[in-house]
C-alpha cells in the first residue's frame, strides 16, 4: 500500500474511533463535576432511598458474581477435560444467544407475583424481595454461561490439561486439581471478563427494572431516574450516584485482589492428603440444566405470547441497528488490528469495565449539544461504543495468534501490506470474525440506555418495548416482544453456525 493512502486510511480510522469513544470525555466531566460540591453530597446522603438502594445493589452484585463463578467452576471441575465438556461447549450458544431482557422477562413471567407459578399454586405467596436476591440469582445463571464460554477458550491449552492429568494420576481429586492447578492459572486470564461482568451487573438498569427491587430500586435505577430529570439538583444526584457505583466497583476490585493474594498463600505443595472421590454430581447436573434453561425461556415466552405480530417498527429498528453496528464494528475492528496503535490502547476497554450509565449519559449530552437526539443514526452511533470493544475482545486473541512467518513469506513474494492483510490475515480470521459478529449482534440487541436516551422515545426497539411493558403492560404482549428479542440473535447465531460449517467444509484448513 502506498504511504499516502496508508496515512489517509490511518487518519480516517482514528477519526472513526475518536467519534465512537468521544462520550468518554463528557461522561468524565459530568461524573466528577458535582463531586467537588459538599452541598450536592449532602443532598444525596440525605435521600432516604440511598442506603437501601446501595445495599440491594451490593447484595445483587455479589450474588451474581459469586454465583456465576461458582456455577462455572463447578461445571469445569466435574467435566473438564472430557467428551462431556466438549458437548457442553456446543450447547452454550443456546443460552448465550438469549438476551438478558428476554431471560429476565421469562423469569418474571414465571416467578413474579401474578406469574405462572403462583397462578398454578394460589396458596403460595411470593416473598418480598427488598435486596435484589432474585435479580442476583437470575444474573448469576445468565453470566455463568458467558464465563463458561470464555473458560472453554482458555482451557484449550495443552500444558494445563497435562498438568491436571498428572496431578490426578497422583491420586488427587477433581476439586483439588481445580483449586491447585486450574484456578491459579485461569483466574488471572479471566480478570477482564470478571471485571466486565461486575461493572455490567452494578449498572444494569433494564434487568433491574423488570425483576426489581421496586421501591427503593437499585442504585443504578435511582441514578437513571435522577439523570432523566430536568432539574439540575436531581441530575447532580444522579451523577454522584454513578460515582458511587464506580467507588463500589473499586472497592470490590480491592476486595477481590486481597482474597486472591490470600488464596495464593493457601495453595499447598502437592504433598497433602488425597481426596480422589470428588463430588461431581452438582457440576454434571448444572451442565444439563444450563442448556435446558434456554429451552425453558423460549417455551415460556412462546406459550404466553399472543398470536399477533410484535411491533413491526421495533423489529425493524432492532434488526437494522444490530446489523448496522455489527458490520461497521467488524470493519473497524479488522482495520484497527492492522493499522491502529499497538500500545497505550487501554482506553478501548473502558466501556467494558465501567458502569454503562455515565457513558450513556455522556452520549446523551453530546447528542443534545449537536441537536441529533431522536435520530436513528445517533442510536446506531451509541450502540457502537459497546459493540466495538466486545468484538475486539473476541477478535484480538485470534489476531495475536497469527503466525507472523506467513506475512513475511507473502512480503518476500512482493505483496504489499494491504494485500497481505486482505489475502492472508482476513481468511485466517474468518472463524473468529464470524464469532465476533454474532457477539456484536447480540450486544446491540440488548442495548437499553443508549436506545432510550439517544432515541428520545422515537426509535423504539424490542428491548425498550419489553422493559416498558414489564412495568404494567399486557403480559402476552410482553412475552411477544421478549420472544422476538430472543429470536433475532438466535437466528443470527444459527446463520453464523451454518456459515462456520460451510467454511469448514470448503476450507478444511480453517476448521
Amino acid at each position: 500500500m502506498a504511504a499516502p493512502l496508508r496515512y489517509t486510511l490511518t487518519g480516517l480510522l482514528w477519526a472513526a474511533m475518536g467519534l465512537i469513544y468521544l462520550p468518554l470525555l463528557p461522561a468524565a466531566v459530568q461524573l466528577f463535576a458535582p463531586a467537588f460540591s459538599s452541598m450536592y453530597w449532602q443532598v444525596l446522603l440525605d435521600d432516604p432511598q440511598l442506603p437501601q438502594a446501595a445495599l440491594a445493589t451490593l447484595i445483587s452484585t455479589l450474588i451474581a458474581l459469586i454465583g456465576a463463578l461458582s456455577i462455572a467452576l463447578c461445571v469445569v471441575s466435574a467435566l473438564w477435560p472430557s467428551r462431556l465438556w466438549q458437548q457442553l461447549a456446543t450447547r452454550l450458544p443456546l443460552l448465550l444467544a438469549v438476551p438478558h431482557v428476554a431471560f429476565a422477562s421469562a423469569a418474571w413471567l414465571l416467578f413474579a407475583e401474578g406469574g405462572w407459578l403462583f397462578r398454578q399454586f394460589p396458596g403460595l405467596t411470593p416473598p418480598v424481595d427488598r435486596y435484589g436476591v432474585g435479580l442476583g440469582l437470575t444474573l448469576a445463571v445468565k453470566e455463568s454461561v458467558f464465563l463458561l464460554w470464555t473458560m472453554y477458550a482458555l482451557l484449550g491449552e495443552k500444558r494445563l490439561a497435562e498438568q491436571s492429568l498428572t496431578l490426578r494420576s497422583q491420586g488427587f481429586g477433581r476439586w483439588q486439581c481445580l483449586a491447585w492447578v486450574v484456578v491459579p492459572q485461569l483466574l488471572p486470564q479471566l480478570r477482564i471478563v470478571l471485571l466486565a461482568t461486575t461493572a455490567w451487573t452494578l449498572s444494569a438498569v433494564d434487568v433491574a427494572l423488570i425483576l426489581g427491587p421496586g421501591n427503593p430500586p437499585t442504585l443504578a435505577v435511582l441514578a437513571w431516574q435522577w439523570l432523566s430529570q430536568g432539574d439540575e439538583l436531581q441530575q447532580a444526584k444522579g451523577a454522584l450516584a454513578c460515582l458511587l457505583l464506580l467507588l463500589l466497583l473499586a472497592a470490590l476490585i480491592l476486595l477481590a485482589q486481597g482474597l486472591w493474594r490470600l488464596y495464593r498463600t493457601r495453595i499447598p505443595d502437592f504433598r497433602g492428603i488425597r481426596h480422589p472421590g470428588s463430588f461431581v454430581l452438582p457440576g454434571k447436573a448444572l451442565a444439563v440444566i444450563l442448556p435446558l434453561l434456554s429451552l425453558l425461556c423460549v417455551t415460556t415466552l412462546a406459550l404466553l405470547a399472543n398470536r399477533e405480530m410484535a411491533n413491526a417498527d421495533s423489529i425493524g429498528n432492532s434488526l437494522g441497528l444490530a446489523l448496522g453496528s455489527t458490520i461497521i464494528g467488524g470493519v473497524l475492528c479488522l482495520l484497527w488490528q492492522e493499522f491502529g496503535a499497538k500500545r497505550f490502547t487501554a482506553w478501548i476497554w473502558l466501556p467494558l469495565v465501567l458502569p454503562a450509565l455515565p457513558l450513556a449519559s455522556g452520549q446523551y449530552q453530546l447528542a443534545l449539544l449537536s441537536w441529533q437526539d431522536g435520530e436513528w443514526l445517533t442510536v446506531l452511533w451509541g450502540h457502537l461504543l459497546w459493540v466495538m470493544p466486545w468484538m475486539l475482545f473476541i477478535l484480538q486473541p485470534a489476531w495475536q495468534r497469527l503466525d507472523p512467518r506467513l506475512t513475511t513469506i507473502a512480503r518476500t513474494l512482493g505483496w504489499g501490506r494491504w494485500r497481505c492483510f486482505w489475502r492472508v490475515k482476513c481468511p485466517l480470521l474468518l472463524r473468529p470474525l464470524l464469532a465476533a459478529l454474532a457477539v456484536g449482534f447480540s450486544v446491540s440487541i440488548t442495548q437499553y440506555l443508549p436506545t432510550l436516551w439517544l432515541g428520545a422515545g422515537r426509535v423504539a426497539t424490542l428491548t425498550t418495548d419489553a422493559v416498558a411493558l414489564s412495568s404494567g403492560g399486557s403480559t402476552p404482549m410482553l412475552a411477544t416482544q421478549a420472544l422476538w428479542q430472543l429470536l433475532l440473535p438466535g437466528l443470527f447465531f444459527l446463520a453464523i453456525a451454518l456459515l462456520l460449517r460451510l467454511v469448514g467444509h470448503y476450507r478444511q484448513g480453517l476448521r
